[in-house]
């Protein structure tokens, strides 16, 4: 398979797919934001969801690798966007309340490594929010991409965030597999509320929704980065 195409048409036709507008909507619901949080974007792309995140919080930050997508993210002018490996934040300890993450931990080499980073610069308590592709869903093929490094079980990525210090709050997974085609692929949507809380399909959704809360490492683990950077939040 080729590489795909992470031009500007891309993330266009992206934003307006209604699985990601479902998805950024169980996002946003998750996140737990208010007007005085401070929240992070990794792999924010083109910045729709950065564009709802800065609505909804005090301070919305975003990083990404593609210049493309920061291009199209600087529309929004009160999210701070920065070039940035996801595994090494240009951010100070603790600056942000929330992180979210949709579609981008699949892309890392080193998970382990950016969930130990995005711990760092969570709060005590604070809030992550991941969206990922479900390697249990039965029609892995629907989200092949080379770019793709790992792709994720339920009980995997819940392992993953368990050994990073995260403790799992809620587990579930979105569009359940109503078949092949385009006409399955409106029903799955459709579905989705529902097919969450059934037993059979809870499981092997094609995304997978993960919301943890980072817990409390003590200052001798290492972890500590004290020295400021120009990209930390005020």
């Amino acid at each position: 398979m080729s590489r795909p195409d992470y031009g500007a048409s891309y993330y266009q036709n992206r934003e307006a797919w209604p699985d990601f507008r479902m998805e950024v909507e169980t996002i946003l619901r998750l996140a737990r934001l208010s007007p005085d949080s401070r929240v992070l974007e990794v792999g924010c792309g083109s910045g729709e969801l950065l564009s709802r995140l800065e609505r909804h919080a005090g301070l919305a930050a975003g990083v990404d690798l593609s210049t493309v997508g920061l291009g199209l993210a600087r529309r929004y002018k009160k999210a701070t966007v920065a070039c940035a490996r996801a595994e090494d934040l240009p951010f100070q300890d603790r600056s942000f309340d929330a992180i979210v993450g949709q579609h981008l931990i699949e892309h890392l080499p080193n998970p382990a490594r950016a969930l130990e980073e995005w711990r760092r610069v969570l709060r005590p308590s604070g809030t992550l929010v991941l969206v990922t592709p479900n390697a249990a869903y039965p029609d892995p093929a629907h989200f092949e991409d080379p770019t793709h490094v790992h792709i994720f079980t339920p009980a995997g990525l819940r392992s993953s965030l368990e050994s990073e210090d995260f403790r799992v709050e809620q587990l579930f997974t979105l569009f359940p597999y109503m078949g092949s085609g385009r006409l399955a692929r409106a029903a799955s949507i459709r579905l989705a509320p529902i097919a969450r809380r059934l037993p059979g399909l809870s499981g092997t959704g094609r995304s997978i929704v993960a919301l943890a809360a980072a817990t409390i490492v003590p200052s001798h683990q290492g972890l500590s980065r004290t020295s400021p950077t120009p990209l930390s939040p005020p």
